[in-house]
């Protein structure tokens, strides 16, 4: 009997009615995730545990026996280990990929198993398909909501996350022609307006990195979180001032649909503006996204991207991803800081509008 009928044969009897993806907490979700083992027991042999500054941030899916691993880049924030069945590896970031929101990382770890993607050309509504995690179940396990669809092209502002930290200011529409970023304005009581950032100010370095004008300034502040505390550089007057600015939440909140979609719990803090996804009814943590997503054959379909909505998690497709990995590998879309090589293993243990506030 194929992978494909015994995981039909068990879906019968665990699923039960109505629903694709039961209500948490149910004893019936972890029937339903139990009929998946078959399904994903081969996905789950590519998928590790990527760790940002000690603490667990995203799934991991190899895709080469030397140890490359896509996972989400915008999670990626602090010291990068990946866990491998109880080693932790000492990670190097050897590429990102703004559109698609993925990262290649490499550990020196040998004897690994890629997967091989899928195209998602033959998913239609209602398939079954399952989020593959480190142990023996899958993550999560639901239905395509919605057949891959493609975007427009990468649009800055929606796609900024939406947890990211704050300045508190309005940047011009026009870059200085030193390369830096102009503020327009500073809202009153924010982030910038309590370091005494001014109008007029032009920002040319951010923790000690470049500002390259106001794209610059969007994507570097991707990086950093409400609370986090930053060096901007300003030139003003044609004297350059270090100020020291604690970064705040987005102002005023979450709005009412926000509120609404995290009900089930954290949504993804890069949610938006990627090329192209497929939608699913599936229920992934921020924290399990990054991993394998597989169809009742096991065939590896793409990445789990980003939890979306309440229900609503979407997956890059593996047609997107085949020809992206190859340019990752081959020294294309490479960060700035990715320079040094990957260490070896590090320990073993058990897994514990143009404005810079949109």
């Amino acid at each position: 009997m194929t992978v494909r009928l015994l995981a039909a044969a068990a879906l019968l009897a665990a699923a039960g009615p109505a629903w694709a993806q039961p209500p948490l907490p149910d004893k019936g979700v972890g029937n339903l995730l139990a009929a998946f083992k078959p399904v994903v027991a081969a996905a789950n042999d590519s998928t590790v545990r990527v760790r940002a500054d000690d603490k667990a941030v995203a799934l991991g899916t190899v895709v080469s026996a030397d140890g490359h691993v896509l996972t989400k880049a915008s999670e990626l924030r602090g010291a990068l280990t990946v866990r491998i069945e109880g080693v932790e590896y000492d990670a190097e970031l050897v590429a990102v990929h703004k559109p698609t929101d993925l990262a290649l990382i490499k550990v020196a770890a040998t004897g690994l198993k890629p997967v091989a993607f899928a195209d998602t050309t033959g998913a239609t509504p209602g398939d079954w398909l399952a989020a593959a995690g480190t142990g023996s179940s899958p993550t999560a396990a639901g239905i395509v909501s919605v057949v891959t669809r493609k975007f427009s092209a990468l649009d800055l502002t929606a796609s900024l996350n939406n947890n990211r930290g704050f300045l508190g200011v309005i940047l011009g529409e026009t870059d200085d022609s030193g390369g830096g970023a102009v503020v327009e304005s500073v809202s009153g009581g924010g982030a910038a307006a309590k370091a005494k950032v001014k109008a007029g100010d032009v920002i040319v370095e951010l923790n000690g990195a470049e500002v390259s004008g106001r794209v610059g300034l969007f994507e570097l502040m991707e990086n950093y979180r409400p609370g986090d505390k930053v060096t901007v550089k300003v030139r003003r007057s044609g004297e350059l001032l270090d100020l020291a600015i604690t970064l705040t939440g987005r102002p005023g909140g979450k709005d009412r649909s926000e509120i609404q979609n995290s009900m089930g719990g954290d949504l993804s803090g890069r949610r938006t503006g990627f090329p192209a996804v497929l939608q699913t009814d599936m229920v992934v943590p921020p924290m399990n996204c990054g991993g394998p997503v597989v169809d009742l054959d096991g065939k590896v379909l793409g990445v789990c991207i980003a939890r979306a909505g309440r229900v609503e998690t979407w997956v890059l497709p593996g047609e997107t991803i085949k020809p992206l990995v190859e340019e990752m590998k081959a020294g294309k879309h490479r960060p700035p800081a990715a320079k040094t090589a990957a260490k070896p293993p590090a320990k073993k243990g058990n897994e514990p509008a143009a404005e810079v506030n949109k």
